[in-house]
């Protein structure tokens, strides 16, 4: 994908970025430069310091002791809305929290809203857990936590907007919210099952109440750290998760080459990560309850041999190289644009583990880029790990869902692992986006065998029959 050129860091904003990424974990995209360069400019006026170097320097000397609470609220992004990935409520709803219910017992259910900002995501579970009447019996509770106090006071006030609770179905938004002018107030009942905790996920360990945790949310909180933080974090996560626990990422989020002692595994509309081998059919040792029999989750089937891709299905001689340019001396650290093309070009060339760190460095630097998650889908693709490559175009499409080639590779990959139904809906999504014209193409294909709009359209229509 393309970008637009971003001027040159400051070096107080280079400072600046790296406090930041060091205090919370957040990695501040080239985008938001311009808008952390005015937010700096508005705290070094408003601090009597000046320009960005005085204020930079006045946090480095920790002289603005006070300021971080007042700057992080300002940096971080803390959109989101109740209900927010319906997909993933839906799974909890009807096959996790059941799942989970039947093999604790009388035992409370415990579960972590990992990065709560204001609190929708706790507030929709708790909505889910007390509307559901064959919940009834089941004692819960739920820990909120997230790096912005100035959030978490939101949380606890539980007022909101419009677009917060636009996703919140009418009878639940008369049953659990209050009109207060212009907002919604969430019900003090169900804010009194939420427990609210300041926690730095950029720092672990972290201090919980409960030695482990059933249900943990950590989405769309990884997409924002480096490589190296993700590790330690999701390492943290997994001590806290229990054996037989589920835990959700963001849609865009992934755990290939973060770590190895979680594995993926499909729920039909959407993916969680488990502990390996852990038991499906009876309850975990930690705690006392009578024996239980579990309905075991469908995993992800073991890495297959090489697929043949579908679109169309190349041959391994397909992947011959173009000559490659001559280099150009070293200038300068290659852009994401330039590394992304290396990745396409390693790929084509067959050269799997260069593409593989090609992929992952542009990853490290903007772990946002649809584009380089299409390319790592593409890669698990052609080397037979079919679950991997759907999780990564699935990634691709959360941040740009209008890229119809990469659809049409997760179709081919839900077809081949016997989810017909699923990949049918992915074919028709295809032809939905290229008869309404909003279709948008992968700029840093080279010479990979992703589909054109002729082809697409094509084996769309194959396979639903329509030629």
């Amino acid at each position: 994908m393309s970008h637009a050129p971003h001027p040159p860091l400051t070096d107080p904003l280079q400072r600046l970025v790296g406090m930041i990424r060091d205090r919370t974990g957040n990695v501040i995209p080239a985008s938001r430069l311009p808008f952390l360069e005015e937010v700096a400019k508005r705290r070094a006026h408003g601090k009597g310091l000046g320009t960005i170097e005085g204020y930079v320097c006045a946090l480095e000397t920790d002289a603005l002791r006070d300021e971080w609470p007042q700057l992080i609220p300002l940096v971080t992004i803390k959109e989101s809305y109740f209900f927010r990935a319906p997909q993933q409520w839906e799974v909890i709803r009807k096959q996790v929290l059941p799942e989970l219910i039947q093999a604790r017992g009388q035992t409370t259910l415990r579960i972590w809203s990992a990065a709560c900002a204001r609190g929708e995501e706790p507030a929709t579970l708790a909505m889910i857990l007390s509307e559901d009447k064959s919940f009834a019996h089941v004692g819960w509770s739920i820990l909120a936590t997230d790096v912005d106090e100035e959030a978490l006071a939101g949380a606890r006030l539980g007022l909101y907007g419009d677009r917060a609770v636009g996703q919140v179905p009418p009878d639940l938004l008369e049953r659990y919210f209050s009109r207060r002018g212009k907002l919604y107030e969430l019900s003090a009942e169900l804010r009194s099952r939420i427990t609210f905790q300041p926690l730095n996920l950029a720092h672990p360990p972290f201090q919980l109440p409960a030695p482990e945790i059933d249900l943990i949310l950590l989405r769309n909180v990884l997409i924002y750290f480096r490589r190296p933080l993700q590790r330690k974090v999701v390492q943290q996560v997994g001590q806290l998760l229990a054996r037989d626990g589920y835990l959700f990422l963001g849609a865009s989020e992934t755990l290939w080459q973060v770590q190895d002692e979680l594995e993926p595994v499909d729920l039909g509309s959407c993916f969680c990560y488990r502990h390996r081998k852990a038991p499906a059919t009876q309850a975990p040792p930690k705690r006392d309850r009578p024996p239980v029999t579990v309905q075991p989750v469908t995993r992800i089937e073991p890495a297959r041999p090489a697929p043949k891709l579908a679109v169309p299905a190349p041959r391994r001689e397909a992947l011959v190289p173009a000559p490659a340019p001559k280099k150009a001396p070293a200038v300068s650290p290659l852009s994401v644009q330039e590394r992304l093309l290396l990745a396409a070009r390693h790929l084509a060339e067959n050269q799997i583990e260069e593409a593989g760190r090609a992929i992952e460095q542009v990853l490290a630097v903007d772990p946002s880029e649809p584009a380089a998650h299409a390319l790592e889908g593409f890669l698990h693709d052609v080397t037979g790990r079919t679950d991997d490559a759907i999780a990564s175009y699935r990634a691709a499409l959360y941040l740009d869902p209008e890229l119809y080639q990469v659809r049409v590779l997760l179709a081919d990959c839900l077809l081949r692992l016997g989810n017909r139904g699923r990949a049918e809906h992915q074919y028709r999504e295809v032809l939905a986006h290229l008869g309404n014209g909003r279709e948008r193409n992968l700029v840093v294909l080279g010479e990979l065998p992703f589909p054109d709009r002729v082809r697409a359209q094509r084996r769309c229509r194959q396979v639903l029959g329509g030629g």
